[in-house]
């Protein structure tokens, strides 16, 4: 009963929040007021929870009261540890967090339409600014609780889950007059036995380092950032590349790469992509042979065709890498052919000789 009358009397005051946020440091908790923003039953949804003013409302199914900033504010109050959230730019495509309950529970408001695996929900605490200002704070569409990755939002589920691939699949549950007011309440379940690795994959040595990693996996989840040997030959980057496609998962995450090396999958490009015509757009190709300097082709798209649903290729090649600074952002992606045999050392180079602006690679390995 006390409790419930210190819940009361924080409500009615604003001298510590602008709006309703109550904080329970001892529970780890943080009590918040909601309001609906009645996207009506059954309607696709992208938020559980938006900022007010969120030009994503017909998305979400409640808009706080607090602002994000406030909210993020009353997590870190609560004793709530930030995780890590997704980051395209470095590859980390698997949030981190530990977990927290939401009452009343999500599925309470939310259908998976799909009937797909239910992830649990964690903290990340979401991207920040160098002042550490949430830039959910900022940046439409003030994701508190995105269903989907969005580096910004607060709460994420634990999963990999892209924008475009769960467009549709988390509807309303329930219809919901717009402004009605709920509470929610934010957890803590303690900290997660996940472990951080960077495992380094090296010649004579790979079938142990999988092997270990298993048995690592066995006892804790991982959040695994692999190191590939520069002595490695690319044919066998393709195998370690291969393994850790099939470990990787919610429960052992491989997120990142390390400084000058490329993301795991950079070593398993789909075979279509060699055909031109079947890419969305068209990288730098980047041509390696041993003793030979790289070469470099560039392909343009000419639309100048109004009669043709397909562009004209314009392909230069044996370009100067030099004046790449002068093309323009053409792509920020590179195709590179290498032979299977050659060490990685010779492959990692290229990222020397391309822009900064470049950060998708993908190799082949060419007999």
């Amino acid at each position: 009963m006390k409790s419930l009358t210190c819940l009361l009397a924080l409500f009615a005051s604003s001298a510590a929040f602008s709006a309703p946020i109550v904080v329970d440091a001892q529970a780890h908790a943080v009590t918040f007021e909601v309001v609906s923003a009645n996207p009506g039953e059954g309607a696709t949804l992208e938020f559980l929870v938006a900022g007010p003013g969120s030009d994503h409302d017909y998305e979400a199914m409640f808009l706080s009261v607090a602002s994000v900033a406030e909210l993020a504010k009353a997590f870190d109050e609560a004793g709530i540890p930030r995780g890590t959230p997704i980051d395209y730019g470095t590859c980390r495509f698997w949030p981190t967090g530990d977990e927290i309950a939401i009452e009343p529970d999500v599925w309470s408001f939310v259908r998976d339409a799909r009937n797909e695996r239910k992830a649990p929900a964690v903290y990340t605490g979401g991207s920040r600014t160098q002042g550490d200002v949430p830039d959910a704070e900022t940046t439409m569409p003030l994701a508190v609780f995105a269903l989907y990755d969005c580096p910004q939002s607060l709460v994420q589920f634990n999963d990999a889950l892209s924008q475009s691939a769960t467009y549709g699949r988390f509807v309303s549950a329930v219809d919901m007059p717009q402004g009605e007011k709920r509470i929610l309440t934010v957890r803590w379940l303690g900290p997660s036995p996940r472990q951080r690795l960077s495992p380094v994959f090296a010649p004579g040595k790979l079938a142990d380092t999988l092997k270990s990693l298993q048995a690592r996996s066995a006892a804790a989840e991982l959040d695994v950032t692999p190191v590939f040997s520069s002595a490695l030959t690319v044919a066998e980057a393709h195998d370690v590349a291969a393994a850790l496609q099939i470990v990787d998962s919610p429960h052992v995450k491989i997120n990142g790469f390390v400084p000058g090396q490329f993301f795991y999958r950079s070593f398993l490009p789909l075979e279509k992509w060699r055909d031109r015509t079947q890419r969305l757009t068209q990288p730098y190709e980047v041509r390696l042979a041993e003793g030979v300097p790289p070469r470099l082709t560039v392909i343009k798209e000419d639309w100048s065709d109004p009669d043709s649903p397909d562009p004209k290729l314009l392909v230069t090649e044996n370009v100067d890498f030099a004046s790449l600074g002068a093309e323009g952002d053409l792509t920020d992606a590179c195709l590179i052919y290498a032979p299977a045999t050659m060490r990685l050392e010779d492959v990692f180079a290229v990222r020397k000789l391309l822009p900064a602006r470049v950060v998708n690679y993908y190799v082949y390995a060419e007999q």
